[in-house]
C-alpha cells in the first residue's frame, strides 16, 4: 500500500476512535484503536529513509500497541499491562533518539522535570495502589520527551504531546477535574504524538527526490 493512503488510513482511524472514545462507545474501538499502531508500524516501514535501522521505532509502535489494547479493558491489571507496554516504547524511542543523535537545549530537562512535578503534585493524592507505578513511568515517558526535544521540532512537539495525552489521563485517574472532555482530548494528541515520532525515521515527504538527502539519519533527524 502506498504510504499516502496508509497515513490517511492512520489519520481516519484516529478520527474514528476519538468520536468513539468521546462517546463512550468501546465496541468498535477494539477495531478503531487496534489497528492504529499496526497501520503506523506499516507507514513507518513503506517510507523508512535509505540506510536507516527502524527496529527501535517499530518496537517503540509495538509497544504502543500493547499499551492501546491493555487500556481498552477496564481493570487493574490489564491497565499495569497496558503502561508496561507504553513503557517499553518509550524505552526504545529514548535508545532510538540517542543514535539519532541528542543536541539538547540549554534548561529543558529542568523545564521538564518541573512539569512533571507539578503534575505529581496535582494527581498524587489519587493514585492510591498505582502512585509508585505512575511516577516511574511519568519520569520514563518525561525523559523519552526530553529526548525527542533533542532530536528535531517535530520529534519535540511528539513527545510533548505524548506527555500531555498521558497526564489527562492521570488527571481523570485521579478524579480532578482539570481538562474538560477528556475523552475528546486524549486520542487526538496521542494519534498526533505517535505519527510525530515516526515521522523522524520516515521519508517527508514521500518523493524519491527526497532518498538521497534523507540517506544519513544523524543529518536528517537534526532537520526534520
Amino acid at each position: 500500500m502506498r504510504p499516502r493512503a496508509l497515513l490517511v488510513g492512520y489519520l481516519v482511524l484516529g478520527l474514528a476512535d476519538t468520536v468513539f472514545a468521546a462517546i463512550d462507545l468501546t465496541e468498535p474501538r477494539w477495531v478503531t484503536k487496534t489497528l492504529l499502531m499496526p497501520v503506523l508500524v506499516a507507514f513507518l516501514v513503506a517510507t523508512a529513509r535509505p540506510g536507516t535501522r527502524s527496529g527501535l521505532p517499530i518496537a517503540a509502535l509495538a509497544g504502543g500497541f500493547v499499551g492501546d489494547v491493555g487500556l481498552l479493558v477496564d481493570h487493574d491489571a490489564t491497565f499495569m499491562i497496558g503502561m508496561g507496554g507504553f513503557a517499553v516504547g518509550h524505552v526504545c524511542y529514548i535508545v532510538a533518539f540517542r543514535r539519532a543523535g541528542i543536541s539538547m537545549p540549554r534548561g529543558l530537562p529542568a523545564v521538564y522535570l518541573l512539569v512533571w512535578a507539578a503534575m505529581m503534585a496535582l494527581v498524587w493524592r489519587g493514585l492510591d495502589d498505582l502512585l509508585v507505578p505512575v511516577l516511574g513511568y511519568s519520569l520514563l515517558l518525561t525523559a523519552m520527551a526530553v529526548c525527542a526535544a533533542g532530536v528535531s521540532w517535530r520529534a519535540g512537539l511528539g513527545g510533548a504531546l505524548f506527555l500531555f495525552s498521558d497526564a489527562v489521563i492521570a488527571l481523570g485517574i485521579a478524579e480532578v477535574d482539570l481538562v474538560p472532555g477528556q475523552d475528546a482530548v486524549v486520542m487526538p494528541a496521542y494519534v498526533a504524538a505517535q505519527l510525530l515520532l515516526a515521522l523522524t525515521w520516515a521519508r517527508w515527504p514521500f518523493g524519491p527526490a527526497n532518498a538521497e538527502a534523507a540517506a544519513d539519519p544523524r543529518s536528517t533527524a537534526a532537520t526534520n
